[in-house]
């Protein structure tokens, strides 16, 4: 029996959009060319090369930092694309930052890895109309990432000054 508790932060649709993104501009690279190469050179074709290349830039990114973002049991899993999944405990979420384009909103979050390096991840969520989705993984992050400083603090005062994580606390699962 699987007893694991297990909630999603990220969109469900995270890898779709992704992929109908980048198949969208594929699509426009020789509708783009064609219209270069046929016409008088005039401002607008610069507006719309920036564009063009502002759009495919912001394709790119999502490719490489979007995430598929779980919390599994007192561990926060994050399965980036084309990579193995990394699994971390709640003291080692950064400080999440966001920005929303209409009904999607995109949180990056730096991890910090066992080396002390961070390891930037990108969470999106959907809240589209026919997504059926109300998640806000920010807020999530920043009370994990809270909940993650008072139990280090309650530890260090249980301890007497001394920060042992996996000796005589309780589990971060078990005060959510």
């Amino acid at each position: 029996m699987n007893d694991q508790k297990e909630i999603k932060l990220s969109s469900n649709w995270t890898y779709i959009v992704l992929y109908l993104s980048a198949i969208l501009c594929l699509a426009f690279v020789p509708i783009f060319l064609l219209m270069l190469t046929s016409g008088e050179f005039h401002i607008g074709m610069v507006i719309g090369t920036i564009i063009f290349l502002g759009l495919t830039g912001f394709v790119i990114y999502q490719f490489i930092y979007a995430c598929d973002a779980r919390i599994v049991n007192d561990k926060i899993v994050l399965k980036k694309q084309f990579r193995p999944a990394r699994t971390y405990s709640f003291d080692r979420i950064g400080y999440p930052t966001s920005f929303q384009l209409k009904r999607t909103k995109y949180i990056t979050v730096e991890m910090r890895n066992d080396d002390n390096s961070f390891e930037k991840f990108l969470i999106i969520n959907s809240r589209a109309l026919l997504s059926f989705e109300d998640k806000d993984a920010e807020q999530a992050l920043l009370r994990l990432r809270g909940l993650a400083k008072q139990m280090q603090a309650w530890c260090v005062s249980e301890m007497s000054g001394r920060f042992l994580p996996d000796q005589g606390c309780q589990s971060y699962q078990n005060a959510l």
